[in-house]
């Protein structure tokens, strides 16, 4: 199943509802603290809470999901930080044979003395032309009671348990369980192929036990990806040729007994370092370039990185941009980068303008806060030149501006 949209509201920065389409290829720019990161790591949030983890699965949204910390109470992750406050989650997702539509709304509800509550309040499953929908009995209270309306049956008022966001099955009638049973299979499949890479990015320091088999879970901070270069030859030898291409220097993973660690080596060097001596710039992107080689091979979910420019120089910048559109694995996992890297904009539209992409394979958004509304999302489409349908004042001018100001001082020196 593809993810082909998805939506939120007073979640975070934003207090209104946004939606977020995908593409193959979906870039998030915007100005610091604009609500883009937020906006990223929902798709985790959302995959948290329809794939949990752990022994309690009663949270409706886990607080940490995929190595990734949401916040660190419910009213962190809602508008205002609101303690009795609820946010909106939805997402629709596709493929050549079917349609989910799931809407879910999650409420906070506070009785003392009992402890706070996460309640789903709405609750809403299409798929085709059929529709589930469960809604809370009396918000105010602590019961598991839920008027359920299930297409072409009567409704009906009974108890229901949850794991995360998902209702268990004995809320619904015999013959409708097999259908149900299959949704949820889809969705938590989907959930559990979302991969979230953060923009802090850690290798381990020291030599690492050589693994006999290739982890399954890709850590947020990419500590892991040593043993999946360590398992995996022929990726190692992808990394290594674009390494010496971007980098020209090798990066290999050398053995010693049951334990093995990255090593870098140069033309200027006699010997091999570390690779958690060398350039941070080296180390940083490490786990983005693995993540861009293997997506072809993760099948469905969705893919989401934070800044692969981090701490690299700006010549290097063009290589990772290259390496993201070389290796899009299509809407079945819809890359999505935040990035402040006007050269992944540039080398998108580029390819898009010299036919390597089409012109539908690419969404940018431009990520703001307007007074009164919160974050919000502003679509930018790429025509078949490469060119944007339109674009906001002020972004990525920069470099104009500093060029324009050189200019004035010249100028006013030469009056002199």
């Amino acid at each position: 199943m593809e993810l082909r949209s998805l939506g939120l509201e007073h979640y975070k920065g934003y207090a209104q509802r946004a939606e977020l389409e995908l593409a193959p290829l979906t870039i998030l720019v915007g100005a610091n603290n604009s609500g883009k990161t937020a906006l990223a790591q929902a798709i985790q949030l959302l995959a948290g809470g329809l794939a949990p983890e752990g022994r309690d699965t009663s949270e409706p949204l886990p607080l940490e999901s995929g190595g990734i910390r949401h916040g660190e109470t419910f009213a962190d992750l809602v508008t205002g930080r609101d303690a009795h406050g609820w946010l909106h989650l939805s997402a629709n997702l596709a493929d050549a044979n079917r349609e989910l539509s799931l809407s879910v709304t999650v409420r906070n509800v506070e009785i003392p003395p009992l402890p706070p509550a996460r309640q789903i309040v709405d609750w809403r499953l299409t798929n085709g032309g059929d529709e589930i929908a469960l809604q809370k009995s009396g918000v105010a209270d602590q019961s598991y009671y839920y008027k359920i309306a299930v297409s072409g049956l009567a409704e009906w008022r009974r108890p229901v348990l949850w794991q995360g966001l998902i209702p268990d099955l004995l809320s619904f009638p015999t013959k409708w369980a097999a259908k149900i049973l299959e949704s949820f299979g889809i969705l938590r499949g989907w959930a559990l192929g979302v991969r979230h890479l953060q923009c802090l990015r850690s290798l381990p320091a020291a030599p690492f036990i050589t693994p006999e088999n290739t982890p399954e879970v890709f850590a947020p901070d990419g500590r892991n990806t040593p043993l999946i270069l360590a398992a995996n030859g022929e990726l190692r030898e992808s990394v290594r040729n674009w390494y010496r291409d971007a980098f020209g220097v090798t990066i290999d993973v050398a053995a010693q007994g049951s334990y093995s660690e990255l090593v870098v080596g140069a033309p200027a060097r006699d010997a091999n370092a570390r690779l958690t001596q060398s350039g941070r710039g080296l180390l940083r992107v490490m786990p983005v370039v693995v993540m861009a080689l293997t997506a072809a091979a993760a099948g469905s979910g969705v893919d989401v990185i934070e800044h692969p420019e981090a701490e690299l120089h700006p010549a290097a910048h063009a290589h990772v941009a290259e390496l993201l559109l070389a290796n899009l694995a299509g809407p079945v996992r819809p890359l999505v980068v935040e990035t402040h890297s006007e050269m992944v904009l540039l080398r998108a539209r580029r390819w898009v303008a010299e036919g390597r992409l089409p012109a539908d394979a690419v969404v940018i958004y431009w990520v703001h806060a307007e007074p009164g509304s919160g974050s919000v999302l502003r679509k930018i489409r790429i025509d078949e030149q490469g060119q944007l349908d339109h674009w906001p004042d002020g972004v990525f001018i920069e470099d104009y501006e500093e060029i324009m100001a050189i200019r004035r001082a010249a100028r006013a020196r030469a009056a002199q």
